[in-house]
């Protein structure tokens, strides 16, 4: 677990030219942590980001993970969730999967127009997009489209894609595929603010996480951090906090 840390989460300790790194978002279960609990982990998670980027007012962040599995999707939906309930942002979550739309699934928006469709047509991404209820949350599903994205997301027009997002967004969400699974999130990751890799604990290698890192930094993205999912507690968490 530390391995780890050290490898991705000297973001922090870079920017900021200190000797040693403020710990980042503490390890969290998605589904082994009461929903309270995660809520927490989320605002923690929120305030790092914050300070990651304090010049960046609008910003747009890629959750990714390596492999399936790892639980990257109900992470960034309850970061979303987050956001726009206690923090007052207004939020976009896309959901950047094009071979499981879990996002879409989640909502019941699989069959909708989404934004991937929108962006290969060149057309306005505002019927591409879902208020959640009445809150500040909107998201837009992916396509279930075999074609391949990578040079759509290349081009010059994603990159005026999400300029245009960040006016009328405080936070725009991408839901990546794991990169095993899909060329989009390396697309993706030189287009965005900052990306967040998400590791499922005791579950996946250092090393894989390692090169996910490598790989998404290799094309210019600008890693954040890890956020360890799944985290099992082998004593009362309480007692960990405590540690």
């Amino acid at each position: 677990m530390s391995k780890i840390y050290e490898a991705l989460q000297h973001a922090y300790m870079q920017k900021k030219g200190k000797e040693e790194a403020p710990p980042l978002p503490v390890p969290f279960a998605s589904s082994k942590q009461p929903l309270m609990d995660l809520g927490e982990e989320m605002l923690g998670l929120y305030k790092i980001i914050d300070a990651l980027l304090p010049h960046t007012k609008s910003r747009v962040i890629q959750f990714i993970g390596s492999r399936e599995g790892e639980g990257t999707s109900t992470i960034v939906r309850e970061f979303a969730r987050v956001s726009s309930q206690q923090i007052g942002d207004c939020v976009l979550l896309l959901d950047g999967d094009r071979h499981q739309p879990t996002q879409g699934y989640f909502f019941d928006k699989q069959d909708q127009y989404g934004w991937i469709e929108a962006l290969k047509k060149e057309e306005e991404i505002d019927g591409a997009l879902y208020q959640i209820g009445q809150s500040k949350l909107f998201m837009s599903p992916s396509c279930n489209s075999s074609v391949s994205t990578p040079e759509i997301f290349n081009s010059p027009t994603f990159s005026g894609f999400c300029q245009k997002l960040k006016t009328d967004f405080d936070l725009v969400l991408i839901d990546s595929a794991p990169l095993t699974t899909s060329p989009d999130g390396l697309a993706i990751a030189s287009r965005v603010d900052g990306i967040v890799i998400v590791v499922e604990a005791e579950g996946t290698r250092w090393q894989t996480v390692r090169k996910v890192k490598d790989s998404l930094t290799r094309v210019g993205g600008n890693v954040l951090g890890v956020v360890l999912n799944k985290r099992r507690f082998y004593i009362p968490q309480s007692i960990y906090k405590l540690l």
